[in-house]
């Protein structure tokens, strides 16, 4: 693994590189199939309103049996082109979920046209989205919560190994729920040298600030530079005082 130097008020600050794949602004994940004996890939693309179109149609294709799970899928398969548009805008304008109060953790929701249903589409898209959270962005958590009942979501993070994380209520917005929703987990490895609290959350402030060094070079070195070499400096200060802390016991 490289290792990085970094000057801070004259001093070299050491720190390992965290091995990112491109932060790019547009992800090309499309080496991902629904079926093995399909010649078809998946292509993840970011929702945007030039979409609206395409998503019309895979609603019209069939969300009844999501419908009992998420309200606003009750008459999805009647929206317009237009309505569709304003369901998009919506979803941007809402912005990413932050579950469980962190900003270190991202969720990830899907569902799958039910033409498309028993083909292992939703199991991709959940590895896929993993990558995205993991790879390419510096979540440490990535949570995927469901409803009890909704056995059909329940299945894919226990598959894909991820640790049950709790349970909670929720309002009942749909026939099949039952108000009560589990929640399930999975942790970057990223994370997995930094033990406490304060030093996920200045490890995550680093990777933030790589993010940008990358993606919008000018950005950072106006806006994140500082704070990269701030975040750099502070965990050398705790670690400096956990190892003093273990030697002198």
């Amino acid at each position: 693994m490289k290792r990085l130097k970094w000057k801070w008020n004259g001093e070299t600050l050491v720190e390992n590189d965290p091995e990112f794949i491109q932060f790019l602004p547009e992800l090309d994940l499309t080496d991902y199939k629904p079926h093995k004996n399909s010649k078809y890939r998946l292509e993840p693309k970011r929702l945007r309103p030039e979409h609206a179109l395409a998503l019309q149609m895979a609603l019209k294709k069939g969300s009844d049996h999501i419908a009992g799970y998420f309200s606003w899928a009750e008459k999805a398969h009647t929206w317009s082109t237009k309505q569709t548009l304003f369901w998009i805008q919506a979803q941007l304008k809402e912005g990413l979920p932050k579950p469980h109060g962190h900003p270190r953790h991202v969720q990830m929701a899907y569902w799958t046209s039910k033409a498309y249903l028993n083909q292992g589409i939703g199991e991709t898209i959940a590895r896929t989205m993993e990558g995205v959270a993991f790879v390419h962005r510096p979540y440490q958590y990535l949570y995927i919560d469901h409803d009890s009942s909704n056995r059909a979501s329940g299945s894919i993070p226990q598959k894909l190994g991820y640790a049950y994380a709790g349970h909670f209520n929720s309002e009942i917005t749909a026939d099949k729920e039952t108000g009560l929703w589990l929640s399930w987990r999975k942790e970057s490895d990223r994370y997995a040298d930094y033990p406490t609290e304060r030093e996920q959350d200045l490890r995550f402030a680093e990777l933030w600030c790589l993010m940008y060094k990358e993606m919008y070079p000018d950005l950072y070195e106006r806006d994140y530079k500082k704070s990269h070499m701030e975040a750099l400096e502070k965990l050398k200060e705790i670690r400096g005082r956990t190892i003093e802390n273990d030697d002198a016991a």
